[in-house]
């Protein structure tokens, strides 16, 4: 097998080694805490960016939405699913996993009222 690009037409499994060998020295400690440092900065920048953005809030449109769609998905799944049994343990299911957006939905409805 050949690997084309330049550099790499004439290369033998002898050169390659020689590569590797050549440079499989290990770090120093100052080496590693150079590299350390430059990605924890690097993250910190990062870090700092996102503390900056505004999580999205939720609105009752929003709120509607999901429902409405996890309302298409639970009658998918009945139409689908041969097995009613399973189709309804499923959608039990989802309900569940969406009882904390029910729960601050029904906070939000009582706060616009």
């Amino acid at each position: 097998m050949e690997i084309g690009g330049e550099g790499f037409s004439d290369m033998v499994e002898g050169d390659l080694r020689e590569h590797l060998e050549d440079h499989r020295g290990v770090f120093s400690n100052q080496e590693l805490e150079e590299m350390t440092k430059s990605s924890t900065d690097s993250e910190d920048d990062d870090a700092e960016s996102v503390e900056q953005v505004e999580p999205p809030s939720w609105t009752l449109e929003k709120f509607a939405d999901v429902f409405h769609q996890a309302q298409i998905l639970r009658d998918k799944i009945l139409e689908y699913d041969p097995s009613m049994e399973r189709g309804l343990m499923v959608t039990r299911g989802i309900t569940a996993s969406l009882r904390p957006l029910q729960d601050l939905f029904d906070e939000a409805k009582k706060k616009d009222y």
